[in-house]
């Protein structure tokens, strides 16, 4: 079969411009033809390799490596390998090589060799292995840390109720102590005991912040909301406080709304969080005020705390909602307070502000939205 001239030269112009070097190699591992990869490759000219062996080429340590599918091509299987070729550049590249034996009659005459170059494919594996053992490391380390977290608040759990349960016996021998004393007792033994009450009350409230910022801080889990009826809501959070406190706050609803959907162990908190802070930062003979009302826009129920105290340290102001903010004020704490409240309202896709802010006191807002799906 005659082939154009024309095409004879595309043929040989594709050869010897492809990166994939081409070559022949006949039964005795002759060169009989070469493209000019091999000029790229091994620095020679594809013209001096007719002739030479396949071991003047490669070398004896690389030729060793290869011996065995040169002759594998020989005995007519297909030979695919991968190796590394360096190259007289100091360049070391990864190869893909295919040795294909050239079968005429039933007989070898010899095979062809195309060697491709996948270095940067080698690389993408490379990285794509580390990328796989970097994640399994990090799903490994974070499952370890889950399991830690669940210990750590079961360990909380534990130590909420073994120090909870002889706070709150000592608070009740106070009340009873008390109650018992009241007609008896000279006015400074009672203040005394009103001042350990109140001691009490201010312990057991950091312990119930330091645990719901600790759980916070782990990862705060789905939210159990419910419809809770509000001024059921607002009583249970005035019980909280000590019974001297409890008649200074006065409750003004300005909605008709009567149940809000909320988790109520949280909402608690943070309500709680609000009054202590109001009862704490105000003199005592003043009220202090739980205003409720409706919000259009956004759509939620306004909950504000109103006090006559002195106002908020203005160095904070800027930060009154981060945790560990503290003003002069602070008594001691450890400025988690306003800070769980700002994280429980926005839990509930809502949100706490300062809405005033003077000497004559201040107004702190908790914006509570409806659930989504209301």
């Amino acid at each position: 079969m005659n082939v154009p001239a024309e095409a004879l030269r595309v043929i040989e112009f594709l050869m010897q411009k492809t990166p994939t070097m081409i070559a022949y190699w006949d039964q005795d591992l002759r060169c009989r033809y070469a493209n000019g990869a091999y000029r790229t490759w091994f620095g020679v000219d594809p013209e001096n390799m007719i002739g030479t062996t396949l071991m003047d080429l490669l070398g004896p340590e690389l030729f060793a490596l290869n011996e065995s599918f040169a002759r594998g091509a020989l005995a007519g299987v297909e030979q695919t390998f991968e190796r590394v070729v360096p190259g007289p550049d100091g360049v070391r590249r990864n190869s893909l090589a295919k040795y294909m034996p050239d079968i005429q009659n039933g007989v070898v005459q010899g095979f062809v060799v195309t060697v491709t170059e996948i270095t940067q494919l080698k690389q993408l594996e490379e990285a794509l292995a580390r990328e796989t053992a970097m994640r399994k490391d990090i799903e490994l380390r974070a499952q370890e840390l889950s399991n830690l977290l669940v210990e750590r608040s079961e360990m909380l759990d534990v130590l909420a109720h073994e120090v909870r349960q002889p706070l709150n016996n000592a608070s009740a021998a106070l009340q009873s102590a008390q109650a018992a004393l009241v007609n008896v007792a000279s006015d400074g033994l009672t203040l005394r005991l009103g001042r350990a009450q109140s001691v009490l009350q201010q312990v057991r409230s950091s312990i119930d912040n330091t645990l719901a910022a600790a759980s916070l801080l782990a990862g705060p889990g789905k939210l159990n909301r419910i419809d809770m009826d509000i001024d059921t809501f607002v009583q249970v959070c005035i019980q909280d406080l000590g019974e001297a406190d409890q008649p200074r706050v006065r409750v003004d609803r300005q909605t008709a709304t009567r149940t809000a959907s909320m988790d109520l162990g949280l909402m608690r908190l943070a309500l709680r969080n609000l009054l202590l802070n109001a009862v704490r930062h105000s003199p005592p003979d003043t009220p202090i005020v739980v205003r409720l009302a409706d919000s259009d826009e956004p759509l939620a129920l306004l909950i504000d705390v109103i006090d006559q105290g002195t106002g908020f340290d203005p160095q904070v102001l800027a930060h009154l909602f981060e945790r560990g903010a503290q003003g002069r004020h602070s008594h001691g704490g450890r400025g988690l307070g306003l800070y769980l409240v700002h994280r429980i309202l926005e839990m509930h896709g809502g949100q706490t502000c300062l809405l005033q802010q003077s000497a004559a006191g201040s107004t702190v807002r908790m914006i509570l939205p409806p659930q989504e799906d209301e």
